[in-house]
Formats: structure tokens, C-alpha cells, sequence
């Protein structure tokens, strides 16, 4: 399939198909917004030559906290960009199936249609559940149509069918921001997990991570009993078999087979700590689920956002 595809650099986007493809980070620490009047020559060289607002949908960012990434070149172990904040911090490597440039197998899973591997350590042990979610990094409400409507049912019953049980979604515009969104516990969602010692190695980037089946499956049955050490190194890997972010469509939901995103131009793939309402401690259990029906977030272990350019 990637031969098939036709690489076109035009400028700020990697087109595929047809279809350019943006992507945004949270901006490091300490990295700090550069004035349009700084020396170019300063800045990282993972960042692009703009730095831009994510569209008009984004209502979470600004220039200040975002910046735009450069997936126009290898998408692999020879790229990876920072994670600085003050929960987390590492580095993410973003693998994309239908990129060019991508040098990744997937492990040999022909249906994977992106990867996102993030390595490091949390900065201080969760007070409250972590969870990964796919958002509309937008606060206010969207109005659903009804063709939306069927495929989010569908989704959710076919989620579900998987053992996912404590899958939440919301519409957004609820009380403390909430956004567009579903989302589940993290380390159930997470595709693999190697949680390595302080003072040993930790498996690389851009590669296969090392987890054997059956501490994969404790964790997807929720019985992974730990708890976040700071101390420890965490590599972790969320992978997609629905999501087709090159093409900008899902693939493989029961009745409605596939569905394109028009409906968007960004979507995010975020992990956080949910705040809950009564206040509760949950002293870092990976294990914890939500009981707040609407997900303020405490704070955000990572982010990355997919925008879709104009079509060609």
C-alpha cells in the first residue's frame, strides 16, 4: 500500500492520497513561544518552520501550548518528539501505515493503521484514574446528526463486545470543559506495556514493544494490579485498527462498515488524569475507573493531534 502512494512535500503537510495530513504536539517545557521577530536558527529541529493555531473547531489550544510537528520525513526509530509537562515526561515516536516514510511492520498485524509508542516517567503518582480517549479538542457541545449518531451506537456496543466496560462518552460542553469524546482506562487500552526498573534499560522506540501475551491479556481483563512508580521507566504503545488517519476514515464497525470523518478536521488521541468529583485518592491504581460522569481532567500525560488538510 505505501508504494502505492504518492508522497507530495508541500511545505507544511504530508499529503497521502490526496489528503494532507497535519499533526500537533503539547509544547515541552522548555520550549517557549518564539516571538515572529526570533532567529529562526534557534529553534528545535523537530519543529516546524510555523508554528500554528490548530483551526477554528480548537478551543483547548493556542499558539502558546501547542506546536506543530514535521511527519513529512521517516516515521520510525529515527524520529521521535518530546513529552515535558508536569506529569509526565519522555518522548513519543508516531507510526503511521500508509506514510512513505514509515519503516515500522506493525509487528506483522496487516490491520493496524497507526501506532503511538511514548516512553518515560510520570513526574508524581495519579491521584485519580488515568485514561486514554479520542477527542474533538473542542469544549463546547457537538450536535450530533443522526448518521453520527448509528456509528457512535455501533461503536460503543462493538467496543464493548471486546471487554471494555468502563468506556465513556460524552458529547462535550458539559460542566469543567468537557469535550467530544470516548474514551476507556488507559493501561486496558494500551496495546502493550513494558514497565522497566530505575537503572535498567528500557526497550527502544519505533519497534516492536516486548510485551508477552499473557501479561497483555492480565491487563486487557483487568487484572493488572500496580501501581504508577515514578521510579520506573514506562513504554507504552496505542495502537488503531478502525482509525485511518492517512485516509481520514474508520474501517470495520459492525453495520456501518466505514465511515469517513468528514464531520471533523482534528481529532486528538490524549491520556489523562480524570479529577472526580468526590475527591477520591486513588494512589496511583492503574486499575481505578471513573465514577464522575463528566471527565474534567486533572492533567495530561501526553497529546498528539491529527488535523486534516485541504484536499487535492
Amino acid at each position: 500500500m505505501i508504494q502505492q502512494r504518492q508522497r507530495i512535500n508541500n511545505g507544511n503537510v504530508t499529503q497521502l492520497a490526496g489528503l494532507s495530513l497535519r499533526a500537533f504536539i503539547q509544547r515541552p517545557k522548555e520550549i517557549t513561544p518564539l516571538k515572529n521577530d526570533q532567529d529562526h536558527r534557534t529553534k528545535p529541529a523537530f519543529v516546524r518552520e510555523d508554528i500554528a493555531l490548530l483551526g477554528e473547531a480548537d478551543e483547548e489550544d493556542n499558539n502558546s501550548n501547542s506546536i506543530e510537528i514535521d511527519i513529512t520525513k521517516h516515521l520510525g526509530p529515527e524520529s521521535t518528539w518530546p513529552i515535558d509537562n508536569d506529569f509526565f515526561k519522555g518522548n513519543l515516536c508516531i507510526l503511521i501505515r500508509d506514510h512513505p516514510n514509515c519503516n515500522y511492520n506493525f509487528d506483522n498485524e496487516t490491520d493496524v493503521h497507526f501506532e503511538l509508542q511514548f516512553q518515560g516517567k510520570f513526574l508524581r503518582k495519579p491521584k485519580g484514574p488515568i485514561y486514554l480517549a479520542v477527542e474533538l479538542p473542542q469544549t463546547t457541545e457537538y450536535k450530533v446528526s443522526w448518521p453520527l449518531k448509528a456509528f457512535l451506537s455501533a461503536s460503543l456496543a462493538f467496543i464493548k463486545s471486546w471487554g471494555y466496560n468502563s468506556i465513556h462518552m460524552s458529547y462535550g460542553g458539559g460542566r469543567g470543559g468537557d469535550t467530544p469524546h470516548i474514551s476507556t482506562p488507559a493501561f486496558q487500552a494500551f496495546d502493550r506495556v513494558v514497565i522497566t526498573p530505575d537503572g535498567c534499560q528500557a526497550p527502544p522506540l519505533g519497534y516492536a514493544i516486548p510485551e508477552n501475551y499473557a501479561d497483555t491479556r492480565r491487563r486487557k481483563n483487568v487484572e493488572f494490579n500496580h501501581k504508577i512508580d515514578t521510579s520506573c521507566t514506562y513504554t507504552m504503545s496505542f495502537n488503531h485498527t478502525f482509525v485511518n488517519v492517512a485516509e481520514w476514515r474508520v474501517y470495520g464497525i459492525p453495520v456501518v462498515k466505514s465511515f469517513d470523518f468528514a464531520f471533523t478536521r482534528d481529532l486528538r488521541v490524549v491520556i489523562y488524569e480524570v479529577e472526580e468529583d468526590a475527591g477520591v485518592d486513588t494512589d496511583g491504581d492503574v486499575q481505578a475507573v471513573a465514577i464522575t460522569k463528566i471527565h474534567r481532567k486533572r492533567e495530561v500525560a501526553m497529546w498528539i493531534h491529527f488535523q486534516k488538510g485541504d484536499e487535492y
